[in-house]
């Protein structure tokens, strides 16, 4: 891991300093709109080909239907699918009360109204990455959520495993547990453009979420024209606040644990005070001891930072600019630094609380703004799947008082037949004719 001492520094320059850009998509855009291309033209046929081609093998089957999923909860052990149940139970605790309700407000006195109304969307697509053993924890995730907001038809995109030709049983059972309708065998901008774009087997979809590489970031960007997206997804982050009231070794599991996800993954750590010197050795002693260890610590050796601060108000400054996926406040008064929080994913308070908790069983949603995306967006939820119809219905007494100002705006802005429009309705009878 590089060390910095930032004791004598303003925020803005460490930021500017420690803060990796995004990861270029311009290599993969090419690809990706080969693949997107090619599903858009062929369809099915050309989703078999490209998991052969990507993932080298052939699916099974292109899409599993329901009972195939519960059949998958025979096929897992009983202590996991106890904890992917429990899991389950969580997550539809902490989302539940972020079910949309709808509002009315008076805009008249004679009884006018204008409000809004949550309408889930039809169709929505989970994408679920390989991973080295699948993501169960992601399909539900994305599918509790969708199921919450009402979502009529759920489904789950991820690839095959090599040695069945299927995703992994323990996938397979989570999507049962989410109630998901149906998994499409594909991974991938593949899967990206059958969802966004329809084949013969693949339902067209309204949106897609889930994290993916950066093909499959590409290629949710590429297919924005025709679904929406929850935003495009980049390296795991994590972001460390100590104040030295917690050991070392437990820092150091905090950064390994979010270093294993991938090569790219990003890990900071803002320690005021001493300490930085402990903390980089507990990394090392501690990646000997864990299998993916050796991983993990090449990931920080790349992508780590230990970085001293002058304070703990200068590390959530630090780390407002730098908007984690994952902030970490190892303090010994975590609550009261909660509220100076503005951008970060996810924040995890306290010397009983690691971010692992957040990925599986705190009931919060792990997928979460990366790449700075924090500064203007949070983590996925049930309004995600929502969306707001707004109505208007005047009564005649109040019309006379709404089309007057109505006039006169319409008529500097140049559109004299909204005000024709406007004066037609106030000719009508209150009457109905019969």
């Amino acid at each position: 891991m590089r060390t910095l001492d930032a004791s004598a520094l303003p925020a803005g320059s460490v930021v500017t300093k420690i803060a990796r850009d995004r990861e270029s998509m311009e290599r993969a855009f090419a690809t990706a709109r080969e693949i997107v291309d090619a599903v858009r033209r062929d369809g099915d046929a050309a989703l078999l080909a490209l998991t052969e081609r990507f993932d080298r093998v052939k699916p099974r089957r292109l899409v599993l239907s329901r009972d195939e999923l519960r059949s998958a909860l025979d096929r897992i052990p009983a202590e996991l699918r106890e904890a992917l149940a429990f899991a389950s139970r969580q997550i539809v605790a902490f989302h539940r009360p972020q079910v949309p309700v709808g509002y009315e407000v008076a805009i008249g006195p004679g009884g006018s109204v204008a409000g809004q109304q949550p309408r889930a969307l039809d169709r929505v697509g989970v994408y679920v990455p390989a991973g080295p053993r699948g993501y169960p924890s992601t399909v539900l995730m994305g599918g509790i959520p969708a199921r919450l907001a009402g979502v009529r038809e759920v489904l789950v995109a991820t690839p095959p495993s090599r040695a069945t030709g299927l995703p992994p049983d323990v996938v397979l059972a989570a999507a049962a547990l989410a109630d998901i309708d149906r998994v499409v065998v594909a991974g991938g901008a593949q899967a990206v453009a059958a969802m966004a774009y329809g084949t013969e087997s693949v339902p067209r979809v309204d949106k897609i979420v889930g994290p993916g590489n950066v093909y499959v970031s590409a290629a949710k960007l590429l297919v924005q024209d025709r679904v929406a997206t929850d935003g495009i997804a980049g390296p795991s982050e994590v972001a460390v606040i100590a104040d030295g009231s917690l050991p070392p070794d437990l820092l150091a599991a905090e950064l390994l644990a979010q270093a294993e996800h991938d090569p790219d993954a990003v890990a900071v750590a803002l320690v005021a005070g001493n300490g930085v010197d402990q903390i980089l050795e507990a990394v090392a002693r501690r990646s000997e001891s864990v299998p993916r260890g050796p991983e993990a610590l090449a990931a920080l050796r790349r992508n780590g930072w230990l970085v001293r601060v002058r304070s703990v108000a200068q590390a959530v400054e630090i780390a407002d600019g730098l908007a984690p996926e994952h902030l970490v406040l190892a303090v010994r008064d975590a609550r009261p630094l909660l509220y100076a929080v503005r951008n970060a994913g996810c924040v995890f308070l306290g010397r009983w609380t690691t971010a692992a908790l957040g990925d599986y069983t705190a009931g919060t949603n792990h997928v979460l703004p990366t790449a700075g995306s924090a500064r203007w967006r949070g983590g996925l939820g049930v309004r995600d799947f929502v969306r707001f119809v707004t109505y208007v219905e005047v009564a005649p007494s109040d019309l006379a008082a709404l089309s007057g100002p109505a006039a006169r705006i319409a008529r500097a802005e140049g559109f004299e037949s909204h005000v024709a429009s406007l004066e037609a309705r106030i000719a009508l009878p209150e009457e109905v004719p019969r």
